[in-house]
């Protein structure tokens, strides 16, 4: 059966028609990506500058000017070529911007500036840190000037452009989150316009997730980590609630502090991303659950930021880790499918051995059955077999025509041997005959001569030698 179900697929391979595999999608460049999310962080540039006043748009510009003189500076102190096309360290000031509150002294935004591009090129530039640069100038920060850094203006005001901010400051929703337990009066549409107290772009949570949406859709944001990461988050927080409504919690904790900002513009860094799908998955998840449990039970403002740094630290490894995990599971189920039932087949081998085995000289009985007994209701039956399918009968047809046609060709081929040989022994009784004579003039001793005829240029030049 098999050996016919082969001859007929290699019969039938010619006649598929192979198809190319479907081509792989090109990456995006580092480029691009910085590209689209400096749109994005625009947006919410314009929206901070809208609601905090020019303040923000100097926080802003100030925080993008030192990153690139610090990067400047640092280029020639490594004895490297600056980039002034670099747009990530251009992304990386903004962000560091944006995760301030609009009232924060402008040295310690550049300080913070400065910080981020230091550890970018203490690990080797652009394409070998290892920890994302925002994160850990935003961490240090937080631990050096807690006041500054989480005390944020009331809604609506402005602070004043030199100097103190002249506003008072109030905690954010984060704050009352992790302090009280309870929300905060926001209503929902304010929330939806970041119309409440927090960092400076970090608030505006309809305009994060549209510039979410367009980054997904321009592959500039890994859709996997995004989806675990929150997905993982979202359901350890509806385990966990900080209120009743379930509902009020997850949006209240996603708009405050960093969470969804970090999600959408620091979490899909191409620099601390894994590669593989699978390390993209776990790293995500790594993310949502570690997240979820330092603000539900550490208690720490500004959570995201360390553990973001804690995921890149293992960012670097799990794309090794998925790959001999899934190496192992592989090996699990293959040993699995080989001895499954292995116990069964042992118990029973043990016993047919303990049964006694017939030797030479046993006797074996056979009850006595008379085969030419009738059937009980003096019927025959018509014994129903099983006939082949389509499949098998065509490839018996095929077969016996091959072995017919096999047996010609070889009675064919016998035959034009047989008659090359009776043609041969013809031919060799032929010379034989006709061979005949001419021994018979060998024998009497009558020389033969055979005179060959000179040529001309001998002839002429006997000729001329006379």
């Amino acid at each position: 059966m098999s050996d016919n179900t082969n001859e007929l697929l290699n019969k039938f391979d010619g006649d598929v028609r192979t198809y190319d595999p479907p081509p792989e999608k090109k990456r995006r460049k580092q480029k691009s990506i910085y590209a689209d999310q400096l749109i994005c962080l625009a947006a919410l540039t314009g929206m901070s500058v809208w609601q905090s006043g020019w303040r923000a748009a100097i926080i802003c510009a100030g925080s993008v000017l030192v990153c690139m003189l610090s990067d400047m500076i640092f280029c020639k102190m490594s004895k490297k070529t600056y980039n002034p096309k670099d747009l990530s360290t251009i992304a990386a000031g903004m962000c560091i911007a944006l995760m301030m509150p609009s009232s924060v002294n402008y040295g310690i935004v550049a300080g913070g500036a400065l910080l981020a591009i230091a550890v970018k090129h203490i690990f080797g530039g652009k394409d070998n840190y290892i920890f994302n640069p925002t994160c850990v100038a935003i961490a240090f920060l937080i631990i050096c000037y807690p006041t500054e850094m989480l005390s944020y203006p009331a809604a609506g005001s402005q602070p004043a452009l030199w100097g103190d901010a002249g506003v008072p400051l109030v905690s954010g929703v984060e704050s009352y989150l992790l302090k009280l337990g309870t929300a905060p009066t926001v209503s929902f549409e304010n929330i939806m316009l970041g119309i409440f107290a927090g960092p400076m772009g970090t608030t505006h949570f309809l305009v994060i997730a549209v510039c979410g949406i367009c980054l997904l859709c321009r592959r500039s944001m890994s859709l996997l980590v995004t989806a675990f990461g929150l997905g993982s988050y979202c359901a350890l927080t509806a385990l966990f609630p900080a209120f009743s409504s379930i509902g009020d919690t997850l949006l209240l904790e996603l708009s405050g502090g960093y969470l969804l900002f970090g999600f959408v513009f620091l979490a899909s860094d191409p620099q601390t991303l894994p590669k593989t799908p699978a390390g993209k998955i776990v790293y995500g998840i790594v993310i949502g659950i570690i997240g979820c449990l330092f603000r539900h039970f550490g208690k720490v403002e500004g959570s995201f930021i360390f553990v973001l740094l804690i995921a890149n630290a293992f960012s670097l490894r799990l794309d090794d880790l998925c790959a001999f995990i899934a190496r192992n599971i592989r090996r699990v189920f293959v040993y699995l499918r080989g001895n499954m039932g292995r116990y069964e087949r042992l118990r029973s081998d043990a016993e047919n051995e303990r049964r006694p085995k017939l030797t030479d000289t046993m006797e074996i009985i056979v009850p006595a059955t008379n085969y030419n007994m009738p059937p009980i209701d003096n019927k025959v039956t018509k014994i129903n077999r099983k006939k082949p399918n389509i499949i098998t009968r065509f490839a018996d047809n095929r077969r016996i025509k091959k072995k017919k046609e096999e047996l010609v060709r070889r009675k064919q081929i016998h035959d034009e041997e047989g008659n090359y040989m009776n043609a041969m022994r013809s031919m060799i009784e032929q010379r034989h005959e006709t061979s005949a004579p001419k021994t018979e003039a060998q024998k009497t001793g009558v020389p033969h001569i055979i005179k060959q005829p000179r040529k001309r240029s001998q002839q002429k030049n006997n000729k001329q030698g006379q």
